[in-house]
């Protein structure tokens, strides 16, 4: 009876972690949604003011990505040049570009950051503590005051 106990409790903990890799490797993140409609979510938890939709040009000028790449791009930035409240939303056609922009993305926070340092530490401090998520093909990053909610928009939104 303990044998076959054992024999049933190892196929049963055998056929879990197949299950639990099958579900790993099937979903990777990322989503299927329109840009519009994600930024659409993410532009509704914004305080009001707070920041405006830009063009992809701005966006390229802002972060120098190949936005050819993309199925979409969602850019918004405070119109006062003195704060760095700014957002970035972006489908991409591949997720293996992720890591491409991702690094795009850090090299103008570090560049922003140089910029502010010394006379903006108010501004610096949002720099320091952006929010950078890629999520498959999926990019979100945002410097604001409220990044952790406008976060939480864009996962409910994906």
């Amino acid at each position: 009876m303990t044998k076959t106990y054992r024999i049933i409790e190892c196929l049963c903990l055998v056929a879990l972690a197949a299950f639990i890799a099958v579900v790993c490797i099937a979903h990777t993140g990322g989503t299927d949604k329109d840009i519009e409609a994600l930024a659409a979510s993410v532009s509704e938890a914004m305080d009001e003011n707070q920041m405006t939709r830009k063009t992809n040009a701005d966006a390229y000028k802002a972060f120098h990505f190949d936005f050819a790449k993309t199925d979409g791009v969602a850019y918004f930035a405070n119109d006062n040049i003195m704060d760095v409240s700014e957002l970035l939303i972006v489908k991409l056609q591949d997720e293996d570009d992720a890591q491409e922009l991702k690094t795009a993305i850090k090299k103008r926070v570090t560049d922003r950051q140089n910029l502010y340092k010394s006379y903006a530490p108010a501004q610096y401090s949002l720099l320091q503590n952006c929010v950078i998520e890629v999520s498959g093909n999926a990019v979100f990053y945002c410097t604001a005051k409220n990044a952790d909610k406008l976060l939480e928009s864009f996962k409910e939104a994906l």
